[in-house]
């Protein structure tokens, strides 16, 4: 898939902002209709002027932009009042640029002036429509909330007059207020037909009703977008590696699904590495870990019901599971920047992958099993894990072919192929329940091994981390161990879970914050001081799963790609006949009345 395409869909979502807080949408109303009232008053007499502007920013803007938000609220408790105000602020910016340009044609040609009011109306009463119909997830019932406001900004300036006067009555003024808003309506829905085609025809949904699901999703959390995720999703094979640990009072696994915990939200897999944990406590007793493997987004799970599969899959090892007394190994393994850290245990082994701190990006399940083929050469079972701990901002991936994938290859032979001095296998746990945006439901967890030197593996349900916080952590870690008289070598993981992703946040890794470090550093310590002889087991499974898949991957991302291209040409050609049509039937009306 190419990254530039990736890259170019993903800027989409810079144009995504999160709303300020109601009260400050409130006073902008406020002040926005205050400050026309001063800019239309401008040069009346002093003793009038501050009342006269206070009387005309309310009647004109203030008023029916509050009327409208009321109204509408009224009509739908369940929205929240942050929203409907946005839009009527937005709303009230429009008219207020257009009774401003109007109010300076108005000397110059009255038929100009009217035509530029009556297309700024019309721009509102489109962009109501549209808010209503894919924001506020309202299919019939957009269209009046659209003329709510229209009504109420007619009557108050049809009782104002404050910028112009006008003889006709206010049957015909709405009358061409409605027109124009039809009119610029009707261009709309054509521009929707012309961008839904392309969607229609790859996927069998529209472009419009995917935004929808996606807004449904990321305002209300609804799973809607998962029917159109599973009507387009295709089945594959896949892994799942579980390693068991049994202590003498507890037993902790060390999971990897080879499946991608995306694409956002609670949609799909997103929240996987944190359910997969939960329904192993709630069966087994147990603390999991549950890493990211060598996958990327054609492995998305189309719907957050596959986690059965997973779990069906892991409940078949477990059965069949086998402890036995282990010892247990660290070697890593570097070819260029790419670096390679085996745990070894008995005959199995756990490889974390890194590029640290250059970026270290998902990794092609195709690539990953000729690493996990080449490794098994030396060890007989391995647990694959992109260790993602290196978010630089680059949107990339690691594809079969790359040099980067030939480095990676080389670096895990290397992990396992050279000789290990093994120490009896003990290991310690911890869990740091810190709190922050970008931590997902698994918080934190921290394993130590009986290593040579100690292995201190870190654990983050987050959606990478940035390589100066991994810098810092792993320092930080390790002058630990020296104040103990023990070298630890540090391994450093997050899940790339993309349940904590925003909407805007399509890269928000774990940054410099001094709680998650101090709590890093106190769970290091009790990992440490937890460490118990160990008996282990481990090996994977293979199962079916539906998931998005790389050719609709590649699909999705070329057909969006391509919406975007044809709405740049169409936009600006629809919206200009539009005006034409809206002067045309103006200039009739104006005939016939």
């Amino acid at each position: 898939m190419s990254a530039k395409n990736i890259k170019s869909a993903v800027s989409l979502t810079s144009y995504f902002f999160s709303l300020p807080k109601a009260h400050y949408l409130l006073l902008g109303i406020i002040g926005l209709g205050i400050l026309f009232g001063l800019f239309l008053n401008f040069g009346t007499p002093a003793e009038t002027y501050l009342l006269q502007a206070l009387i005309d920013g309310i009647t004109l803007l203030i008023a029916p932009a509050l009327l409208s938000a009321i109204v509408i609220k009224l009509l739908i408790r369940k929205m929240p009042i942050r929203r409907i105000l946005a839009t009527a602020l937005g709303g009230e910016f429009v008219y207020a640029a257009a009774y401003a340009v109007s109010l300076m044609l108005v000397d110059v040609n009255l038929f100009l002036a009217e035509l530029v009011l009556l297309i700024g109306a019309a721009i509102v009463f489109v962009f109501w429509y549209a808010i209503a119909r894919l924001v506020f997830i309202l299919k019939y019932r957009s269209i009046i909330f659209a003329i709510i406001q229209l009504l109420f900004y007619l009557i108050f300036f049809f009782s104002n007059q404050a910028l112009y006067t006008t003889d006709e009555s206010f049957i015909s003024f709405a009358a061409k207020f409605g027109l124009s808003s039809m009119v610029l309506l009707g261009a709309l829905m054509v521009f929707f037909q012309i961008i839904n085609a392309p969607m229609k025809k790859s996927f069998g949904f529209s472009s419009t009703d995917a935004a929808t699901y996606f807004v449904n999703q990321w305002l209300y959390s609804n799973k809607d977008l998962e029917k159109a995720f599973q009507s387009v999703g295709q089945e594959v094979k896949t892994l799942v590696a579980v390693m068991g640990f049994k202590r003498k009072k507890d037993t902790i696994f060390f999971v990897t699904p080879y499946v991608h915990y995306g694409p956002f939200g609670n949609l799909g897999g997103s929240e996987f590495s944190y359910l997969i944990e939960k329904k192993m406590q709630e069966k087994y007793d147990a603390r999991s870990f549950v890493f990211h493997g060598t996958v990327t987004h054609d492995l998305n799970p189309v719907a957050s019901s596959e986690i059965r599969k997973i779990m069906g899959a892991i409940d078949g090892i477990i059965k069949d599971a086998e402890y036995a007394p282990a010892e247990a190994a660290l070697t890593i393994g570097r070819d260029n920047e790419c670096r390679a850290e085996a745990l070894r245990i008995n005959d199995s082994a756990m490889i974390g992958l890194t590029r640290a701190p250059l970026v270290t990006e998902d990794i092609n399940f195709g690539l990953g099993l000729s690493m996990i083929y080449s490794a098994e050469r030396f060890v007989k079972n391995v647990m694959l894990v992109d260790q993602h701990n290196a978010e630089t901002g680059e949107i990339t991936s690691f594809e079969p072919g790359e040099p980067i994938g030939h480095s990676y290859l080389r670096a895990t032979k290397y992990s396992v192929s050279s000789k290990a001095k093994k120490q009896k296998l003990k290991m310690g746990i911890s869990k740091c329940n810190c709190t922050s945006p970008m931590l997902g439901k698994g918080m934190i967890k921290i394993a130590a091994f009986s290593t040579d030197p100690y292995y201190i593996l870190i654990l983050l349900d987050c959606n990478g981390i940035t390589p100066k916080f991994r810098d810092i952590i792993e320092k930080e870690v390790v002058a630990l161990g020296n104040k103990r008289d023990e070298k630890w070598t540090v391994g450093i993981f997050t899940t790339d879970t993309h349940q904590t992703n925003m909407v805007k946040g399509v890269l928000n890794p774990m940054k410099e914050e001094g709680s998650i470090l101090e709590g890093i550093k106190k769970g290091v310590v009790e990992a440490r001081d937890d460490m118990q002889e160990t008996k282990f087991f481990g090996t994977k499974r293979w199962f079916d799963i539906n998931v998005f898949g790389a050719k609709q991957s590649i699909e999705l991302i070329t057909t969006v790609n391509s919406i975007v291209a044809v709405a740049k040409i169409t936009a600006p050609l629809i919206a200009l006949v539009a005006i034409l049509a809206i002067l045309l039937a103006l200039a009739l009306t104006s005939k016939m009345l």
